[in-house]
């Protein structure tokens, strides 16, 4: 495959995945529950795919880590539709994860801003956190609360998120 051709199909499925917020919000703002259920599914195809391509694919044409971007959106869209499906889940799960992730997040935007040169790194770890991530939605879809699993994706996104702030440090710091 052409490599031009790879990185084009890769960024339009990153693409895919950030516009796919809005229509998952309509069909959570309307409780439709199995559309969301689909919609999301095929929105997080998206970053398998689209990891696939940009590994065979030209460089990205910018220094803008879109998929970074990409799942950022999709991540914190993705609290906000069990929000709204599902009651009483963030008050639930709020503390200490939220918080966590957020001021993480915070930590790494700015990092990203001020530090542009030394890239951000993608850690196979951080890979497994965030598909891990993109299953929690569909399983409490499926089976409903189910606690022990929500608390293990949600602590491995937290590992995740320290990973990626002390590999970046360390990048940072050699």
């Amino acid at each position: 495959m052409n490599k031009n051709i790879a990185r084009t199909i890769a960024d339009t499925l990153t693409w895919a995945r950030i516009f796919s917020v809005l229509p998952i919000t309509l069909l959570a703002w309307y409780n439709l529950r199995w559309w969301v259920f689909g919609v999301y599914i095929a929105a997080a195809l998206t970053d398998l795919l689209d990891g696939m391509f940009a590994r065979r694919g030209a460089p990205p044409r910018s220094d803008v880590d879109l998929d970074g971007i990409a799942d950022l959106i999709f991540s914190f869209a993705t609290l906000l539709w069990f929000w709204m499906l599902i009651p009483g889940f963030v008050s639930t799960y709020w503390l200490p994860y939220v918080p966590i992730f957020v001021l993480l997040e915070i930590y790494m935007m700015n990092v990203r801003l001020r530090h542009q040169r030394y890239g951000i790194p993608h850690l196979r770890f951080g890979r497994f956190a965030m598909a891990l991530f993109f299953f929690l939605l569909p399983v409490v879809i499926l089976w409903g609360d189910v606690p022990w699993f929500v608390h293990g994706v949600l602590i491995i996104g937290v590992a995740s998120k320290l990973q990626l702030s002390w590999a970046f440090w360390n990048r940072r710091a050699a």
